[in-house]
């Protein structure tokens, strides 16, 4: 039963070689890593040429963006274009509420990114910190429905609003731990699960690093929150990766 790491930055990881065996060894198939600015997002081609498990994906994350000026963006969009055919979806894209106090060029950036992934096909992963019902209206609004909702902490309202447009949720491996991820598990279809890491971020285990071969544990979780039998649950999260992310 094969398994997939839909979001995860493991150019940040202390033994990236060490961490890809070890997900290979506990049956994950895909990796997907994500670039967050114009550094990131050329480590992850490279890891994505270098690795078989790998894939990549490349965005700007709002707090990076909001550091390039207008031509420095307008560069990234092109590279984004440019090397189109060698990327697993646009991200790690979004808005930050908590981080940033300029909502409206954030807002445009992020935007800006979600229609050139529609443009030339791909998935978008989204953040979503402190603003996950204006993302929500944003993409909708945009006529996006190829979505990934990375870690989202949004109310249950909020996500069920998502389930209606169709889109997807990324758990990640703290499930375990998370009486809200449990929520969102429940809260979404089996159909539009998919699991991530984020790693180095966002560990089950406290003081450790994530790692992709985590999410093996993340869908047992899921598993018995919805009372499937592991097997099940793996097939099913695994056919929608290779469905969104084709």
């Amino acid at each position: 039963m094969p398994y997939a790491d839909v979001h995860s930055h493991i150019d940040l990881l202390g033994d990236v070689e060490g961490a890809l065996k070890r997900a290979a060894h506990a049956g994950v198939a895909a990796v997907i890593t994500n670039g967050i600015d114009p550094s990131s997002n050329r480590k992850s081609l490279e890891l994505a040429k270098s690795n078989p498990i790998v894939r990549a994906a490349a965005g700007l994350y709002p707090t990076e963006s909001a550091k390039l000026s207008e031509a420095e963006v307008a560069e990234e969009m092109a590279f984004f274009r440019a090397n189109r055919d060698m990327l697993a979806a646009i991200g790690e894209i979004g808005l930050d509420y908590q981080e940033l106090e300029d909502r409206i060029r954030q807002r445009q950036l992020f935007l800006r990114q979600v229609e050139l992934a529609m443009k030339i096909g791909k998935p978008v992963i989204v953040h979503s910190r402190k603003a996950e019902a204006d993302v929500v209206e944003a993409l909708v609004s945009a006529g996006c429905r190829k979505v990934v909702m990375h870690c989202c902490m949004g109310s249950i309202k909020v996500v069920k609003r998502a389930v209606d447009a169709g889109f997807h949720f990324s758990i990640p491996a703290l499930l375990s731990r998370s009486s809200h991820f449990k929520a969102v598990v429940n809260a979404v279809p089996s159909s539009l699960l998919l699991t991530e890491t984020d790693a180095p971020f966002l560990s089950p285990v406290k003081g450790q690093p994530s790692e992709p071969a985590m999410v093996a544990g993340t869908v047992a979780a899921i598993a018995d929150i919805k009372g499937l039998t592991a097997a099940d649950c793996g097939n099913i999260i695994f056919s929608n990766y290779q469905r969104l992310f084709r």
